[in-house]
């Protein structure tokens, strides 16, 4: 039996998430955390923890990526699967650089995340292919890597390439489907009933469309997003 912590400060996913872990036959969400320091304070000297699902978009002010590193210090053997809804090359490498497993992009869907815990959990790295297309052409650009062939997203690829933008304002489906809404003119609470995700869990990605676009409120975002829709 894999033994899995969640940390998500997210309530309605975090339930949803522990529930679905606990149904399958070989795996136990034995700790579900809101926050960093809730999580350190339920480490038991009995758990044995095989897996933590580290949510890196916490509400709270520290930088979560930067406890990754003192998690692994603190439990040698476990492996961290980051699960998040942003898919910027930056994050994903520093939380690589900060001793992180594997990447694992919200609005996946449940399914996907057991691929991910399989392969982390086998000593593997599992990285969601929506954070793939973002990642390669970044470290691409960087580190002049070959082309490898791999398959280009179709999200607003042909928008975005045509308009000269870099890949990194590519957006993933989730965040399409909450430009749409927001530009349609609907409130958070509507998206989130129709796309059947949590006001908090829109809240972020709204954020997320704020930096990836530089924009500061729903008219500059609906703006720059209308010509892509």
């Amino acid at each position: 039996m894999k033994q899995i912590a969640l940390i998500e400060d997210d309530l309605r996913l975090s339930k949803r998430m522990a529930f679905f872990l606990n149904k399958q036959d070989d795996l136990e969400c034995v700790v579900s955390a809101g926050s960093l320091g809730e999580f350190f304070e339920s480490l038991d000297e009995k758990l044995k923890l095989d897996l933590l699902l580290l949510d890196i978009e916490l509400s709270e002010s520290i930088n979560t990526i930067g406890h990754i590193r003192k998690i692994k210090s603190l439990l040698p053997q476990i492996k961290v699967l980051v699960i998040t809804g942003h898919n910027h090359p930056d994050y994903l490498l520093q939380a690589l650089q900060e001793g992180a497993d594997s990447f694992y992009l919200k609005g996946s869907g449940l399914p996907k995340l057991l691929e991910a815990i399989e392969a982390t959990h086998a000593g593997g790295t599992y990285l969601d292919p929506e954070a793939a297309v973002h990642i390669i052409p970044y470290l691409r650009k960087k580190k002049q890597l070959p082309d490898t062939g791999i398959p280009a997203s179709d999200k607003f690829e042909t928008a975005l390439s045509d308009e000269g933008l870099q890949p990194d304002l590519q957006l993933t489906q989730r965040e399409k489907q909450v430009a749409q809404g927001l530009i349609a003119g609907q409130s958070y609470k509507e998206i989130a009933q129709h796309i059947n995700l949590s006001v908090n869990t829109v809240r972020h990605y709204v954020k997320v469309l704020y930096k990836k676009f530089e924009v500061a409120n729903k008219i500059q975002l609906s703006n720059k997003l209308k010509p892509y829709m």
